[in-house]
């Protein structure tokens, strides 16, 4: 703060001693009182000398704690909000825009699994919502599959977070590891139910298990040849919908077809001798799957609970000689689903490479939220199903580290 200027005397100068007739005393007389109130009365008032120091352009810049601008700034909005009689709301999120100004959030990048994090489900929505108000952050959600969610942490781009809906593969994980991004959290998160789905026209009550896996690889490829099937005046091609690159269909072709790409980097992404038609969404899919008799589809039954029903035609699979279950229509018991199409939903939280420790501690928080009781009631708003009542016979595959032990505490974190 700079010290108080002194200004120059504004009394007019006196006049040379010949002209001007002389009243002086003699050097031995005291002035009177009257002289004395006088003599002070027509003496300009003279500046209190500082006794501050004056600070240098140094000092002036490290006390400063806001530049011109800003306070320019901060002074135009409080009087734009209360010269018109702004409403304490406005006036809260004014102080929210100077805070975030002032200690802008961390951001806290998630991406990966669609049925975990879009696709028309508003979960991962919720999570961040919630998330935001407990923390300084600011959430970025990118559904763009399991895969590619994979890929993105392995070019380096902004993953915090790893979503998938399938497990993570020993590949998938060598991969993040030569790329210098190290699994420093792994878990599931909750349990999805995958159905199939066909078009409205079909007449087939119910697929058999092993006629499945013999239409995903393409050992069956005409419904004629399923019992049960009611037209059989012509020749009814059977199409399949999938979407690559999706955790889903990783999950179907490797869990319930039992099926391994023999070479991750051809373009030959399904099996060779089954008709199979890409499709780039659910939605595209399904649309498709609608529109072309003789289709089939997979998709989580959390998904399917998103569209019209009249919509959807479901087409239950029996490991036996059980009644069939739709899953739409009826409250599941995860114990009498066919196992093989119950899935592990999985969160991998990331460190090393460019993540900061601000980030990386924000990632273990996350995981550490949507696996609480308020993380876990969002979770089941959306027809998911809770991680604390795990299916029987449901097996958890987990990065090296990170596995279930049959007994007592697990570790979640490294």
């Amino acid at each position: 703060m700079t010290s108080k200027q002194s200004y120059p005397s504004t009394s007019p100068s006196p006049r040379p001693s010949a002209l001007r007739p002389s009243t002086a005393k003699p050097a031995s007389s005291e002035p009177t009182r009257q002289e004395s109130y006088a003599s002070a009365s027509s003496r300009p008032p003279q500046p209190r000398p500082s006794t501050k120091k004056s600070a240098s352009p140094q000092q002036r810049r490290r006390g400063c704690l806001f530049s011109t601008p800003f306070l320019v700034f901060v002074g135009t909005l409080a009087g734009s909000l209360l010269g018109v009689g702004a409403n304490i709301a406005d006036i809260i999120g004014a102080s929210e825009t100077i805070q975030n100004w002032l200690n802008p959030p961390t951001e806290l990048c998630i991406a990966g699994s669609n049925t975990i994090l879009g696709d028309g489900i508003h979960m991962a929505a919720e999570w961040e919502n919630e998330f935001e108000k407990l923390h300084n952050v600011n959430v970025q959600i990118r559904g763009v599959g399991s895969v590619r969610g994979v890929e993105m942490a392995t070019r380096g781009e902004c993953v915090h977070v790893l979503a998938m809906s399938e497990p993570m593969t020993n590949v998938q994980y060598n991969q993040l590891t030569g790329a210098g991004v190290q699994v420093q959290c792994a878990a599931e998160i909750g349990y999805d139910v995958v159905a199939f789905v066909t078009d409205i026209k079909n007449s087939l009550a119910a697929i058999k298990m092993r006629d499945l896996d013999n239409i995903l690889l393409g050992s069956i490829r005409d419904w004629q040849e399923l019992a049960g099937f009611a037209r059989r005046d012509q020749p009814q091609p059977i199409y399949i919908l999938a979407r690559p690159g999706s955790g889903t269909t990783e999950f179907v072709l490797i869990n319930v077809a039992q099926y391994t790409d023999p070479d991750p980097n051809d373009d030959q992404y399904f099996p060779p001798g089954a008709n199979y038609i890409p499709c780039p969404s659910n939605d595209a899919c399904l649309d498709l799957t609608l529109s072309t008799p003789g289709s089939i589809y997979w998709v989580s039954t959390a998904w399917m609970r998103t569209q019209p029903i009249e919509y959807i035609r479901v087409i239950p699979i029996l490991q036996g000689d059980e009644a069939p279950i739709n899953p739409l229509t009826q409250d599941v018991d995860l114990d009498e689903y066919p196992v093989r199409l119950i899935r592990p939903l999985y969160l991998y939280v990331l460190g090393g490479g460019n993540i900061s420790p601000q980030a990386a501690e924000l990632a273990r928080q996350f995981l550490t939220y949507t696996r609480s009781v308020r993380g876990q009631q969002v979770l089941e708003k959306h027809y998911f199903y809770t991680h604390f009542d795990k299916p029987t016979d449901i097996a958890i595959p987990l990065p090296p580290g990170f596995e279930i032990p049959a007994h007592g505490p697990r570790t979640i974190c490294k």
